[in-house]
Formats: structure tokens, C-alpha cells, sequence
């Protein structure tokens, strides 16, 4: 019962950055807006530059570190794609994390494809 209470937490743990990530409108030109963007990516051992500068095949690895789920693992995935018409390079690396979710989830999804494809 403990196990399942803990991994309970950590799922609204993930949630809440997963959330506040995609609620903060993406101006990195925006001092403030890195000092907001750079708090909730901390939470995940990066910051703005880390984020920029990993590999788009490290980037999903860190990420299942900080026990991210497929259904998660997705919707900051869809934040990269969001980000990346004011940051090109998010791209890429929101192309990876949708294959690794596809390839590593073990469940194909008609969705992630399609996302796929857009890129």
C-alpha cells in the first residue's frame, strides 16, 4: 500500500510540472521568463541552457531517470513541439522523445505516429 501511495505522489509530482511547463507562455527572451521556466526544469535536473544543449537521444533517457511515465513523458513532449516554433531545435528533440515512447512503451500508438509524421 505504501508503494502504491508513493508512486501516487510522485505522479502528481510529475503532473504539476508537466502542468506548469505548459502553462507558461514560451519568450525566452524574457529574463523572467527563464527564472520561471528554469525553477520547474530544476525539478527534473535541467535548466533552460542544459535543455538546450542535451542531445535529443540523452534527453528521454534524463527523463525516465526522474520517473516519468509514457502518458507523461508525452505531454512534455508536446510542450518541446509547442516551444519549437520559437526554438527550432526542440524539434529534433521532441521527434526522439516521440519514437522512444513508441519504441520503449511496447503499445503502438496511432497518435504518437501521427505527431511523428507532423515533425
Amino acid at each position: 500500500m505504501l508503494n502504491k501511495g508513493t508512486k501516487s505522489e510522485e505522479d502528481r509530482r510529475i503532473d504539476s510540472i508537466v502542468q506548469k511547463l505548459s502553462s507558461i507562455g514560451f519568450t525566452p527572451e524574457d529574463a523572467l521568463f527563464i527564472e520561471s521556466l528554469d525553477e520547474e526544469l530544476k525539478k527534473i535536473g535541467l535548466n533552460y541552457q542544459e535543455l538546450l544543449a542535451i542531445s535529443a537521444e540523452e534527453l528521454p533517457l534524463h527523463i525516465r531517470r526522474f520517473n516519468f511515465g509514457w502518458d507523461h513523458m508525452e505531454q512534455f513532449t508536446d510542450i518541446l513541439v509547442k516551444w519549437s516554433a520559437t526554438e527550432p531545435s526542440f524539434k529534433a528533440k521532441a521527434k526522439v522523445l516521440y519514437q522512444f515512447i513508441q519504441n520503449e512503451s511496447k503499445a503502438f500508438s496511432f497518435d504518437i505516429m501521427t505527431k511523428i509524421s507532423r515533425l
